[in-house]
């Protein structure tokens, strides 16, 4: 195993989050931010209307090999699995937050992405990866689509999703103040906030071909049950990411503060009908690799 078994962690209003060099991941790695990313799988799964794009449907119901990098507390990894038992999926991050009763067709590996390539080459029929513009820093991005492309047999798929912080979809001024203000700390930290909309060049210049983007919204407080879903999801992220915020913007250090003006983004969300707006991409490693 990698550095991801041997993780350090600091502590911020009862929060842990990493406290090592390797990892650039800025939320917490605790249950409550699990919690919180098992959610944020039924926003995707509804605001794309499935769990993937990439035309593996066939060779998933027959049987094949999956790897789900940075799979987090593993909800997809664990739903495709029940859903296509003759595949095996791996799961993989950078520490072990995984499910304690994975189903048998379903395997976790406690790496980094960034120091371990943890598959041969030309070893996996299809590999899904979503959320990490505040994992990655841009200096890596290159190096894990390769590595990702050089563990994909020929013809084999790779799927990327990310979300913007630039951009909201009817952005209120509030809502758009703590996007932006995680924006630039993000980008203060090295991260590359523009990666969802650099998928596409990331894939071709890695080799990709058969490439497709597209962008899907989900509503914040308003829109039922699933804007429901995606405020909690909203105000969760934001809540643990309120120190990165200050540093912006001062005054929302003060924690009364911050919880008002968090509770007037919900209101503001709800008349301006706010949605964010995410990006999945799709792209097929070559059939002749000389291609």
């Amino acid at each position: 195993m990698s550095i991801g078994s041997e993780q350090s962690y600091r502590y911020e209003n009862g929060r842990q989050y990493y406290d090592n060099k390797s990892v650039t991941y800025v939320l917490p790695s605790d249950e409550e931010e699990s919690k919180r990313v098992s959610k944020q799988h039924l926003l995707l799964k509804a605001g794309f209307g499935g769990n993937y794009d990439a035309p593996v449907r066939e060779a998933l119901e027959k049987g094949i090999f999956v790897l789900d990098a940075g799979c987090g507390p593993a909800a997809w990894t664990a739903e495709m699995a029940k859903d296509y038992p003759n595949s095996t999926f791996h799961g993989v991050d950078i520490a072990p937050r995984c499910l304690t009763t994975p189903p048998s067709n379903c395997h976790f590996h406690t790496k980094n992405l960034v120091e371990e390539k943890p598959f041969p080459d030309n070893h996996l029929d299809y590999i899904h990866q979503r959320l990490l513009v505040l994992g990655l820093l841009e200096a890596n991005w290159d190096k894990v689509i390769a590595q990702h492309m050089k563990m994909l047999k020929p013809g084999g798929w790779i799927e990327l999703v990310e979300v913007t912080f630039r951009v909201l979809e009817n952005g209120g001024p509030k809502a758009t103040k703590l996007m932006h203000a995680v924006e630039k700390v993000g980008g203060d930290k090295g991260l590359n906030m523009e990666i969802p909309f650099q998928l596409e060049e990331r894939l071709k210049k890695a080799g990709a071909v058969n490439i497709s983007l597209r962008m899907a919204t989900t509503p914040i407080n308003h829109g039922g049950e699933i804007g429901d879903i995606c405020w909690e999801d909203f105000y969760e992220a934001f809540y643990a990411m309120q120190a990165l915020i200050a540093q912006v913007h001062p005054e929302m250090g003060d924690a009364d503060f911050f919880k008002s003006f968090l509770l007037e983004c919900k209101e503001e969300c709800r008349e301006s009908k706010t949605s964010l707006q995410w990006y999945r991409c799709i792209g097929q490693k070559p059939l002749d690799i000389n291609e």
